[in-house]
C-alpha cells in the first residue's frame, strides 16, 4: 500500500554555489571538499533558525522552515558566514507554498518555484518571492528591491522577484543574470523616457548645444525655518506666529510645495547642517531668519539659501515700525515667491490690519493655543482671539482661529455663528482667503455631523475659491474631504474621482503627507469593493510615505488597513501580525480609539477561526472604548458581530437585541451599508427559527440596499441565503433557482463568506432535486442537481481546507474545522459523499 504524501505549507529555501561546475571540471577533489565545508558550515546554522535540511542536490541545497522570517533570518546569516570562505559563493532562493514529502524525497510546484527564483539573486546575495516580500513588509530592518517577473514555464501564479537589500547584501544586477524576464512594456518605456530625461538635463546644463528645449519644470520647495527670536523670552510668540503665518502665505500661493509647520517645529534650535535640514524636510531651499523687537518696531534678517549650490538667492535686513507689524508676513512671503519665480494670484502684500495691538493679540493668543495643555489655556487663548476682533472687527483670521477652538471642543454651534460672521466680513472686505477658510470649516462641521449635503456645499463653494485664487494646497485637501463624503455615501466611483484629482495635485506638488493620505484613502475603496490586490498596493505606496516621513501615527492605521486585507482574504496569521504592530503604536500614543478600532478587527479574526469566547473578550474592551468615546460606528458594527455568535450558538434572543441596537445605530447614522448587514442577519436569524416569510422580506431587502450602495461582494452572499430561505419556506422552484444562478454567477468577487456562501448553494442544490416540480425548469434533472451540489461542495471543503491550512497554530486550525458551523458541516457532508 502506498503512502500519502505529507503536505504543509513552509517557507522554502534553495541554495546553490556559483560557478561550481567550473570548480567540478577544474578540480573534482577541491569541489568535493567545498561540499563538506558547506555541509559543516551550514547545518548548526539552519538548526538555529529551526529549520529542516531536506535534501543536498549536488552543490544545492533545499531547505524549510516553519516562518518566512526564520528563513529569511536564516539566508542572511548563511550569506554572512560564507562571505569569508573561498570558493563557498552562494545564489540563495527563498519562496513560501506548499511541499509534499513523501518516502524521503520533497517535490511540488513552489519547491520549483524556489529553485528557479535562485538564480536571481546576485553571488553572495538573497532573491525572494512577492509572497516572502509581503511577508516581510513589517520588518523595518530589512529592505527589498524588485527585480522583475521571471518566465517561469508551467507556473500558473505569477510570481515577482525582489533581492534584499539590507545586512550589507549585494542587489541583483539583471544585466549580469542569465535567467530571463517577462518583457514589461510599461517598464521598459519609463526606462527609456528616464534616460531621455536625463539626457535633456545635461544639453540644457551646457548650454551650447540648444537655444530652446522646452520642458517640464519641477514644482519648486521651500524650508521656511522657525525664525530666530533674537529680543526677550516673552516675545517668542511673534517669532512662532509670523513663522506659522508666512509658511500658510506661501503655501496657498499656487504651484509651490512648502514644508508644514509641524515639521519645520522639529528643527528648532538645530545643530544639524543645513543640508541635512533639507534632506529630511524634502525641500530645494531654506529661508533662515531672525526677529528682534524693540519699544518702537523690529530688526528682521531673512536669507533664502539654495542648500545644493549654497548660493543665497534673497537677503535682507530692514526694521519695521510697530503700526506695520502685520506686513513683515508679506514682506517675506512676496520676496519668497519672487526669487523662485511663482506667480500667485493672491495680493500677498496687504495688511492684515492697521491695528497694530489686535495683531499682537490674535499672535499671542494662537501661541497659547498652540502650546496650550490643559482647558485653562483654550479659554485664555479664546480671550486674546476676542481681545484682538474687539479692537479689530475686519481680522478675520482671528475670528477664523477662534472658531476652530471651538470645532475642536465639539462647541459646533458657537463655531458655526463664529464662522458665518467671518463670512459676511470677508465679503465686505474682499479677503477671499479669508471666505474660503471658513467655508471649508463649515463643511468640516456638517462632516462631522453627518449632514453631508450641507458638508458638500461649503466645500464645494471653498472649492471654487481655491481655484480661484490658485491655492493648489487647499483645493487638493478640499477635493479629498469632498471624496471622503462620497465614500461615506458608498457613491465609489465619485469618490475615486476626487481622489483622483486630489493625487494629481498632491504629486504636482510634491506633497508627500497629502499623496500618502490620498493613497489610503483610494485604497479603502478598493478593499470595499473587494479588489483587494489593488487595496495593497495603494496602502503599501502609503505606508512607504508615512515611513518616509517618520509619522508613526500614520504608519499604525495603514498597517491596521493591510491587517484588514489579510483578515478578508482569510489570511489570519498575517492579519494577526499587522494587527498587532498597528495595536503596539496606537497604545504607545494614547490613540484610544483607534485601540478600540484594533480590538475589534483581532475580536473579528478570533470569530472568524470559531474561537468565540476569545473574540466576545476582545468585542468587550472594544465595546468599552466605544461607550466611553461615544463612537456609535464602530459600536453598531461591534453589535453586529456580537449578534451573529450569539446566533451560531443558537441564543436567538440574544442575537435579536444585538441585531436591533445595530440596527437603530445605522438608521439613526444614515449608514445604508451598516443598514444592509442588519437586514442580512435579520434574514439568517429568521430563517433559524422558522419564520421564513420574514427571513425572504429582510433578505430581500438587504440585496436591494447592496445594489443600491455598489456593494457588489455582498450581494451573491445573500442571494444564495435567500435561495435556501426561500426553499424553506416553499417557494416556487423557479424563483429559488434564478436566484441560486444569480449567487454563482457573483462568486467571483465573494471573498468574505464565500464558504458560506459555496455551502448554501450546495444545499440549495441537494434540496432542489427532491422537489418533483423543479426538474422541469430549464432542462434540470435529478442527475443536475447532484452534480451542482457536489460540485459546489467540492469547491466549499477546498476553501475549508486551503483557509486552515494558513492557520498556524494547531489550537486555531481545530476550532476553525469544528466550532465554525459551516467548516463543520460542509467536512461532514464531503467525507460522507466520498464514504458511499
Amino acid at each position: 500500500m502506498q503512502s500519502t504524501p505529507d503536505r504543509r505549507l513552509a517557507a522554502i529555501v534553495f541554495t546553490d554555489i556559483a560557478g561550481f561546475t567550473a570548480l567540478s571540471a577544474e578540480d573534482e577533489e577541491k569541489a568535493l571538499s567545498l561540499i563538506d565545508q558547506q555541509r559543516d558550515l551550514l547545518k548548526p546554522i539552519v538548526e538555529q533558525f529551526n529549520g529542516k535540511w531536506l535534501k543536498e542536490m549536488g552543490d544545492g541545497l533545499l531547505l524549510s522552515f516553519i516562518s518566512t522570517k526564520q528563513a529569511v533570518n536564516c539566508a542572511i546569516e548563511i550569506q554572512k558566514a560564507t562571505k569569508s570562505i573561498e570558493g563557498l559563493n552562494l545564489r540563495i532562493g527563498v519562496h513560501q507554498g506548499d511541499i509534499l514529502e513523501k518516502e524521503g524525497d520533497v517535490f511540488g510546484d513552489d519547491v520549483n518555484i524556489a529553485s528557479r527564483i535562485e538564480p536571481f539573486a546576485a553571488v553572495g546575495g538573497v532573491a525572494i518571492s512577492g509572497k516572502i516580500n509581503d511577508d516581510i513588509s513589517g520588518s523595518p530592518e530589512i529592505t527589498t528591491k524588485f527585480v522583475g517577473i521571471p518566465r517561469l514555464k508551467g507556473v500558473s501564479q505569477e510570481v515577482k522577484i525582489y533581492c534584499i537589500t539590507s545586512h550589507g547584501l549585494p542587489e541583483t544586477d539583471i544585466t549580469k543574470i542569465t535567467a530571463k524576464l517577462e518583457k514589461d512594456v510599461k517598464r521598459l518605456w519609463f526606462n527609456q523616457k528616464f534616460i531621455i530625461a536625463a539626457i535633456v538635463f545635461l544639453f540644457i546644463a551646457v548650454g551650447s548645444l540648444f537655444i530652446f528645449f522646452p520642458f517640464e519644470k519641477e514644482v519648486p520647495s521651500v524650508g521656511i525655518l522657525y525664525m530666530d527670536n533674537r529680543g526677550s523670552e516673552e516675545d517668542e510668540f511673534w517669532a512662532q506666529g509670523i513663522t506659522e503665518d508666512v509658511i500658510i502665505e506661501v503655501a496657498s500661493a499656487g504651484l509651490i510645495r512648502v514644508a508644514p509647520m509641524k515639521e519645520i517645529l522639529e528643527f528648532v534650535n538645530s545643530n544639524l547642517p543645513l543640508i541635512e535640514i533639507a534632506g529630511k524636510l524634502r525641500v530645494e531651499y531654506l529661508l533662515t531668519s531672525s526677529i528682534y523687537k524693540k519699544v518702537d518696531g523690529f530688526d528682521l534678517r531673512a536669507q533664502l539659501i539654495e542648500v545644493k549650490s549654497g548660493k543665497s538667492i534673497y537677503a535682507n535686513k530692514w526694521s519695521e515700525s510697530l503700526d506695520k507689524s502685520s506686513t513683515i508676513i508679506g514682506t517675506l512671503a512676496d520676496n519668497i515667491l519672487k526669487s523662485l519665480g511663482v506667480l500667485t494670484k493672491l495680493n500677498i502684500t496687504k495688511h492684515y490690519t492697521v491695528n497694530p495691538e489686535a495683531y499682537e493679540f490674535y499672535l499671542k493668543g494662537k501661541y497659547r493655543y498652540d502650546k496650550r495643555e490643559n482647558m485653562e489655556d483654550t479659554e485664555i487663548a479664546r480671550g486674546l482671539f476676542r481681545k484682538a476682533i474687539e479692537l479689530d472687527a475686519k481680522l478675520v483670521k482671528a475670528r477664523v482661529k477662534l472658531g476652530n477652538t471651538y470645532v475642536v471642543t465639539g462647541d459646533y454651534e458657537v463655531a458655526l455663528k463664529i464662522f458665518e460672521e467671518s463670512i459676511d466680513i470677508a465679503e465686505a472686505t474682499e479677503n477671499q482667503t479669508g471666505k474660503g477658510s471658513a467655508l471649508v470649516n463649515i463643511g468640516i462641521i456638517h462632516d462631522n455631523r453627518g449632514d453631508y449635503d450641507e458638508a458638500l456645499k461649503f466645500y464645494g463653494q471653498s472649492l471654487e475659491i481655491s481655484r480661484v485664487l490658485g491655492d493648489c494646497k487647499m483645493e487638493g485637501s478640499t477635493l479629498n474631504n469632498i471624496g471622503n463624503i462620497h465614500n461615506s455615501r458608498s457613491d465609489y466611483d465619485e469618490a475615486l474621482k476626487y481622489y483622483g484629482e486630489s493625487l494629481e495635485i498632491s504629486r504636482e506638488l510634491s506633497d508627500r503627507r497629502m499623496e500618502g493620505n490620498t493613497l489610503n484613502n483610494i485604497g479603502i475603496i478598493h478593499s470595499v469593493r473587494s479588489d483587494n490586490d489593488e487595496a495593497l498596493k495603494f496602502f503599501g505606496q502609503s505606508l512607504e510615505i508615512g515611513r518616509e516621513l517618520g509619522e508613526l501615527r500614520w504608519i499604525g492605521m495603514t498597517l491596521m488597513n493591510i491587517g484588514i486585507i489579510h483578515s478578508i482574504r482569510s489570511d489570519y496569521n498575517e492579519a494577526l501580525k499587522f494587527y498587532r504592530q498597528s495595536l503596539e503604536i496606537g497604545r504607545e500614543l494614547g490613540e484610544r480609539m483607534w485601540e478600540g478600532v484594533v480590538l475589534n478587527n483581532i475580536g473579528t479574526i478570533h470569530d472568524d477561526l470559531g474561537d468565540y469566547d476569545e473574540a466576545l473578550n476582545f468585542y468587550r474592551q472594544s465595546l468599552e472604548i466605544c461607550h466611553e468615546l461615544s463612537n456609535r460606528w464602530l459600536e453598531k458594527s461591534i453589535l453586529n458581530n456580537t449578534g451573529t455568535i450569539h446566533l451560531n450558538g443558537g441564543e436567538y434572543d440574544k442575537a435579536f437585541k444585538f441585531y436591533e441596537q445595530s440596527l437603530e445605530i445605522s438608521l439613526e447614522l444614515s449608514d445604508r451599508a451598516g443598514e444592509g448587514k442588519s437586514m442580512h442577519a435579520f434574514g439568517n436569524l429568521y430563517r433559524e427559527i422558522d419564520e421564513y416569510d420574514e427571513s425572504v422580506k429582510h433578505l430581500l431587502q438587504a440585496i436591494d440596499i447592496f445594489r443600491e450602495i455598489g456593494a457588489k461582494q455582498n450581494v451573491p452572499v445573500v442571494q444564495a441565503d435567500l435561495a435556501l430561505a426561500m426553499i424553506k419556506k416553499g417557494d416556487g422552484p423557479q424563483e429559488i433557482l434564478s436566484h441560486a444562478v444569480e449567487a454563482e454567477k457573483g462568486l467571483s468577487v465573494v471573498e468574505q463568506g464565500k464558504i458560506k456562501t459555496l455551502w448554501s448553494l450546495a444545499t440549495v442544490y441537494q434540496k432542489l432535486r427532491n422537489i418533483e416540480s423543479s426538474l422541469n425548469i430549464e432542462g434540470l434533472t435529478v442527475e443536475d442537481c447532484g452534480s451542482k451540489y457536489r460540485d459546489f461542495l467540492e469547491q466549499a471543503h477546498r476553501e475549508v481546507m486551503d483557509q486552515a491550512k494558513k492557520i498556524q497554530f494547531k489550537k486555531y486550525r481545530e476550532s476553525f474545522l469544528t466550532n465554525v458551523r459551516e467548516n463543520r458541516e460542509v467536512v461532514a457532508a464531503w467525507e460522507e459523499i466520498n464514504q458511499n
